[in-house]
């Protein structure tokens, strides 16, 4: 094999084709990236794991097709530390030899014939989405899906195709998002999920590809091909039946609020960080004749707070309604969603609560069950507070931990637990407050009853 190209488009390739390898992979081979240089011009970088293959192409000067496999790390470090400008690439009895303007690389390659082929899906559905839509569908749905690998299919994302609908869904099963559109055509009902991580690898493809491009799906029984002009991504499809959630959504909403994005987003993190470590909860107390939404943390031994901002009535009973809310799920919410503008619907507090963005590309929502709070009061002493209507200048503020795990549901009162854990004294100290001491009553976080489908 004997080539010529330049160092960016090579190291383009690699970068790409190198997120289909595992971190730790069981078999050596499976941790080089096979090179196939082609008569007709073009040079064909493969990474696989098993489970995702990811394969990336350009055009470029090939003078002698060939094959090697090499490390993928030590291949991509070397191209990555090379000057910019023309590579001269050489490959002789599976040893490459990288040619630059200042000196040479040899690099010892292993044997092709043990590269594991790439699955090829059998009489596949074919499907045309956008690839600007798919990318936004896939960052609205993906931080929903679970990471727990005992429960296998909520690790992926589920899509439905139904005529000229077509969905993605994902849930952990404490939350769940969901996104739909249209396409152009007619599609006979089909279903299927795909895992998580061959997804995030996706996300970052899509990322770089051009604004009125699309990515064709071809789905055969047990694997997925995503095919984009200058990469393909294969995947396998996860086994089972993924948990009915059309149901859990309600059809209709007594209240419907709209508040701004990002107002929301910056105070969730001014006060997060005051709530219970453990569950992360934030009251919300929507003061609809007022038209604002007031929100709290219980008081704790590193303090407390409270702050609100505007909101707008789109549909409400005209009563006000607390609803405690995990802020990591809340925050986690938000982000997903690029609109300025986002609604809040819900019923009771303790029914779900339905975020979505106010226009936008895809029809978008996120569900968040909500956690039982006794009751919303305003803390003692707010006029201390200064409760802030309007959008802050300073919006580059620390704020809390992200949510990493499910926490279990807590039902909080107006007080909650001392983050230190003091066991109580008989004698109260004068410098201690009447909060300080209170505890709060806990209970398991209510998860999603989802039907299999």
């Amino acid at each position: 094999m004997k080539l010529t190209t330049t160092q960016s488009v090579l190291t383009e390739l690699l970068e790409t084709a190198k997120n289909g390898i595992s971190t730790r992979p069981v078999d050596p081979i499976l941790g080089s990236l096979l090179i196939e240089a082609s008569d007709e011009g073009r040079l064909t970088v493969i990474g696989t794991d098993l489970n995702v293959s990811i394969k990336t192409t350009a055009i470029t000067n090939i003078i002698q097709a060939g094959v090697v496999a090499l490390n993928a790390k030590l291949l991509t470090d070397t191209v990555n530390n090379l000057g910019s400008g023309e590579l001269d690439i050489e490959v002789s009895e599976r040893t490459c030899v990288i040619s630059h303007s200042t000196g040479k690389c040899r690099i010892v390659g292993r044997n092709p014939e043990d590269f594991p082929s790439i699955p090829e899906t059998e009489n596949p559905t074919e499907i045309s989405i956008p690839s600007k839509k798919l990318q936004a569908a896939l960052e609205a749905c993906l931080y929903c899906s679970s990471t727990d690998e005992t429960k296998l299919i909520l690790t992926g994302v589920h899509f439905h195709l139904q005529g000229e609908n077509w969905s993605c869904a994902s849930t952990d099963g404490h939350r769940l998002a969901l996104v739909s559109s249209k396409l152009e055509g007619n599609y006979s009902p089909i279903s299927f999920t795909v895992p998580r991580r061959s997804l995030t690898e996706l996300g970052k493809i899509l990322s770089t590809t051009a604004e009125n491009s699309s990515c064709t799906l071809k789905v055969g029984n047990n694997t997925i091909q995503f095919i984009l002009p200058n990469a393909e991504l294969t995947s396998r499809l996860l086994e089972g039946e993924f948990p009915q959630i059309n149901h859990l959504i309600p059809k209709s909403f007594a209240n419907e609020l709209m508040v701004e994005r990002k107002g929301m987003e910056i105070i969730l993190k001014r006060i997060s960080h005051f709530a219970e470590k453990k569950h992360k909860i934030v009251k919300i107390l929507w003061e609809v004749n007022d038209q604002q939404a007031t929100l709290m943390t219980g008081n704790t031994d590193i303090g407390d707070a409270v702050d609100s901002l505007l909101i707008k009535t789109q549909n409400s009973i005209g009563e006000n309604i607390g609803i405690g809310l995990n802020s990591g799920y809340l925050q986690e919410a938000l982000k997903h969603i690029s609109t300025d503008e986002v609604i809040f619907r819900f019923n009771k507090p303790l029914q779900p609560v339905i975020i979505s963005p106010l226009g936008g590309l895809l029809d978008q929502l996120t569900l968040i069950m909500p956690v039982e709070v006794q009751d919303f009061d305003k803390p003692e002493g707010l006029a201390k507070y200064k409760t802030d209507t309007s959008k802050p200048e300073n919006e580059n503020e620390t704020g809390a931990e992200g949510v990493d795990q499910l926490p279990e549901r807590e039902k909080v009162s107006n007080e909650t637990t001392n983050v230190t854990d003091t066991p109580p004294s008989d004698t109260p100290t004068a410098n201690k407050s009447k909060s300080r001491k209170r505890k709060q009553e806990l209970k398991p976080e209510p998860k999603l009853e989802t039907a299999a489908v």
